[in-house]
């Protein structure tokens, strides 16, 4: 699909927009119609302003008004002469006609997509297989690989993956294989990738390193499926997790697809000691009367990959709002669109980025690498170059992103 509309100014993945932003919570917005303003005479301002100043409630309630209008029609077409307006109305009618072929372009789109999906199939199935010890590369596969790595590298001072190599076949050539395929690949791709790497702890790592293989699927309605498979781990009794998006089936304004809401799944730990999304408090409590001691545990939410498999959940227009806790259901409106963004986010670069560059993330690679959003507006990047010499001298000393291995 397309790449979101950029701003000219900051970090568009930081603000909630249509195609990350359920409708449920963005249509709420959407709903209120322009108040009615008075007009205000110049010769009054001085002592309207006066009023406004002794009574801060009015004031709140003038300025809460005002924000509705952001967006609202100003009233500029019904003031124009009839035939002017016809013409307009024709535009919108024209208009209408070329939306509709952006619709029909979407979903050709998504049916290319999956299309083109089956074809990288039973690549991906070639992939895990090798990932995970149960076939070898070939003869030809490898000198491919390694000529498109000395290609990569030809200016690295470091030494090439196929001279490390070479170097290892050398020191244990008599020495019998220890390990299959490519322990942890999917633990260092994912602590590799942006925004992922963010959510991973300690405790999520001894997870993750039981990975199997990470991909997906699309589903009938517009969305997709993310499949996460684990080999046997002390962890979970689940061997498949998996995380689903769906879309609205209507186009949004811009274009593109809607972002409706995710679906996670239940986790199987195996024991409250294995569950990485929780911390456990002990402590004990000795009877007064008795002298027997008792253990109280305390089951805490902590930060986790994880809560990944359990999605916020956008509000439904059926649940009734008290007035007097408005600013309240403000700050958790704000609270939620943010964790639904991060949610929409993860599943985004774990599908168009990870699955598909998954060995570029694990070599690292693909740390650095410009994806569109990734680069700075043009007129940022002229400013900072206009910087002193000294703060260019800087910028190449300072140290590239780094990159995890495992």
């Amino acid at each position: 699909m397309s790449e979101p509309i950029r701003k000219k100014s900051g970090d568009i993945s930081k603000a909630p927009t249509p195609q990350n932003t359920p409708a449920s919570v963005t249509n709420s917005y959407l709903k209120s119609q322009p108040p009615t303003v008075s007009t205000i005479n110049e010769e009054d301002s001085n002592g309207l302003s006066g009023q406004l100043a002794n009574n801060p409630v009015l004031l709140s309630m003038i300025q809460g008004k005002l924000g509705d209008l952001v967006g609202q029609q100003s009233g500029y077409v019904d003031s124009l002469a009839k035939p002017v307006k016809n013409r307009v109305y024709g535009l919108k009618s024209i208009q209408q006609k070329q939306m509709q072929l952006e619709a029909e372009f979407q979903k050709e789109l998504l049916n290319l997509e999956k299309r083109y999906f089956k074809k990288y199939e039973p690549l991906y199935e070639r992939r895990k297989k090798i990932i995970n010890g149960d076939e070898e590369p070939t003869v030809e596969e490898i000198e491919e690989g390694e000529i498109l790595n000395e290609n990569e590298h030809e200016d690295d001072e470091e030494p090439k993956i196929s001279e490390v190599k070479e170097e290892e076949d050398e020191e244990e050539e008599d020495e019998e294989e220890s390990e299959k395929g490519i322990p942890g690949f999917w633990l260092t791709a994912l602590e590799n990738l942006p925004t992922v790497t963010e959510t991973i702890t300690d405790r999520d790592s001894e997870v993750l390193h039981y990975l199997k293989d990470i991909r997906m699927e699309y589903l009938e309605t517009p969305g997709f499926e993310l499949i996460f498979e684990f080999n046997e781990n002390p962890f979970l009794t689940n061997q498949i997790l998996t995380k689903t998006y769906h879309y609205q089936a209507e186009l949004g304004y811009s274009g593109d697809f809607v972002y409706d809401h995710a679906d996670g799944v239940e986790i199987n730990w195996k024991s409250k000691e294995q569950n990485v999304t929780i911390t456990i408090e002990r402590r004990k409590q000795r009877n007064k009367n008795t002298k027997q001691t008792r253990t109280i545990e305390k089951l805490t939410p902590t930060e986790s990959f994880f809560n990944f498999f359990d999605p916020p959940k956008p509000p439904t227009n059926e649940e009734d709002v008290n007035e007097d806790d408005e600013e309240d259901e403000d700050e958790e409106d704000e609270d939620l669109e943010g964790r639904l963004e991060l949610d929409y986010q993860l599943g985004e670069e774990i599908k168009d980025r990870l699955i598909p560059r998954a060995i570029d993330w694990f070599t690292g690679d693909a740390v650095g690498f410009g994806f569109p959003e990734d680069f700075e507006d043009e007129e940022e990047y002229d400013s900072e170059e206009e910087g002193s010499d000294e703060d260019s001298d800087a910028e190449e000393e300072a140290p590239k992103e780094e990159c995890k291995q495992q």
